[in-house]
């Protein structure tokens, strides 16, 4: 697998010609997703919905840093950004919704075909079916970029979520940094993006069926638990460190839908969790947390911040060595 920390490879040969990584991956650019997916799943690859995730972050992130830096985010968001790092794919996609950050489509194909040539062997593809991909390119060299919706919407054909994930994170993860930084309102249309309608509160009957799934009761279990009051079952859950309530606060309202959200016969994919499972996509492709990126933008807004006092006090000086000048001549 490539790694990001070490020596990565610089060339890939195609026939017997070298060709840079970096030049090939442009060039892919512009092959349309709907393309993408086809030659994907022809190949029968598949990737992790937090690769996705990873592709977002590092597309964001500095435009994100630049707002942060120039001080155009309220107290709240301010306070909310220092969970940038731990977003799920829903909080990344609604910041950029929010600021109109577009995604730029361009970056995210770069970084995927990059991760894709990078790991090419583990993933089954051999050098010279990058040619065939190369001739897809020049068909396509002339025509638009497509949208990010598109794009989203077509790899969601070879996008996964693999078992204890939502979202695109690790699913204890996902709980925290919903819980901690998003309002009642996203969480709500976080559930619609999931096909889950959140009530205000729950029924008895929906509070049993929570109660039945989170500690694996048969339907015995179930009818014996069905003949408690509300509060009784809301105790019973309680002693076996079930926190559940009918009044949804947010956490609960996670819960529900995770719960809730239809629960699709997916592979597994166990040769794609495999390949991946030893990376930090994350590291791989940006190894720098927000705070660094903040950092770096604000330096460079010094640098240039100093060179125009450089400039304008070097500006200052000639003026008035002219001033000097004409006056001894007068």
């Amino acid at each position: 697998m490539a790694k990001k920390n070490g020596k990565q490879e610089d060339y890939i040969f195609l026939y017997s010609k070298k060709v840079k990584i970096p030049k090939l991956v442009e060039s892919f650019v512009v092959i349309p997703s709907y393309e993408i997916v086809k030659y994907l799943r022809n190949k029968e690859i598949f990737l992790p919905y937090y690769v996705h995730k990873a592709l977002i972050r590092k597309n964001i992130a500095p435009a994100i840093a630049t707002a942060e830096s120039a001080n155009k985010f309220s107290d709240e968001m301010k306070f909310r950004l220092k969970w940038f790092d731990k977003f799920t794919i829903f909080q990344l996609e609604r910041l950029a919704e929010g600021y109109q950050l577009s995604i730029n489509v361009e970056e995210y194909k770069k970084d995927f075909w990059d991760i894709v040539v990078r790991n090419r062997t583990d993933l089954g593809i051999n050098n010279l079916e990058f040619v065939k991909l190369q001739n897809l390119s020049m068909k396509y060299s002339k025509e638009p970029q497509e949208d990010y919706e598109i794009l989203r919407t077509n790899f969601e054909e070879i996008y996964f979520e693999p078992t204890g994930y939502f979202d695109g994170s690790e699913l204890e993860e996902a709980k925290e940094v919903l819980t901690s930084a998003t309002t009642l309102t996203e969480i709500r249309d976080l559930g619609k993006r999931y096909g889950v309608e959140i009530p205000r509160r729950i029924n008895k009957k929906q509070l049993i069926d929570i109660v039945a799934l989170k500690l694996n009761f048969d339907e015995e279990k179930k009818q014996e638990i069905s003949k408690k009051s509300i509060l009784e079952i809301e105790r019973y859950a309680k002693r076996r460190k079930v926190n559940v309530s009918i009044e949804l606060k947010k956490n609960d309202m996670i819960e529900y839908i995770i719960i809730k959200m239809p629960q699709e016969d997916v592979p597994k994919y166990s040769n794609s969790v495999k390949i991946f499972a030893g990376m930090n996509i994350e590291e791989y492709l940006y190894n720098l947390k927000f705070e660094e990126i903040a950092d770096k933008v604000s330096e460079v807004k010094r640098k240039k911040l100093n060179k125009l006092l450089f400039v304008g006090a070097g500006a200052g000086l000639v003026v008035a060595i002219v001033i000097v000048v004409i006056t001894q001549f007068m």
